[in-house]
């Protein structure tokens, strides 16, 4: 009996992790080049955001194509802020602030995380003091997504690289 309850429940997993587009085109039946783009604008538009609402400076952004759970893709740029000191609940208030009113969809559900969505775009903000203090972190990506093809080895040999613009 667990068995079988293990077992659905790792389908089901596979399932909405696994995306719902195949022959080389995303969840929401975008391309790789579409899905790419539209991360990469998000994310050129979110950090200066991030990083206004902050007072902080951009110290590195990359953007790379991961994998999720080795059966699908997703594109996600990564950046590294340094943001004065100071009370990360109203930084993290003012950063939400700034998302929303930039036309996101507040989705937090974690603990000292600000999370916002947009079509098929998510931005996580998180203080990283283990980093160092006043370092921060801001994750964009896109949903997870099946791909074939030259699609697929386009995805599975990125080496990723700097994210211009933000």
């Amino acid at each position: 009996m667990r068995t079988t309850v293990l077992l659905l429940a790792l389908v089901s997993l596979l399932a909405a992790c696994g995306g719902e587009g195949s022959g080389g085109s995303g969840a929401d039946g975008s391309s790789v080049d579409t899905v790419e783009t539209t991360t990469t604008e998000r994310a050129q538009e979110a950090i200066p955001l991030v990083a206004e609402a902050l007072g902080a400076d951009v110290v590195r952004a990359s953007r790379q194509w991961q994998s999720c759970m080795a059966i699908s893709w997703r594109h996600e740029a990564f950046a590294t802020l340094s943001a004065p000191a100071g009370d990360a609940s109203s930084q993290l208030d003012d950063v939400r602030a700034a998302l929303t009113g930039a036309g996101y969809q507040d989705a937090t559900q974690v603990d000292d995380h600000v999370t916002v969505t947009r079509d098929e775009t998510t931005v996580d903000v998180q203080p990283t003091p283990a980093r160092g203090e006043g370092t921060w972190t801001v994750t964009v990506r896109s949903e997870c997504a099946d791909y074939d093809g030259d699609d697929l080895e386009r995805v599975e040999n990125d080496e990723g690289g700097r994210l211009d613009g933000v």
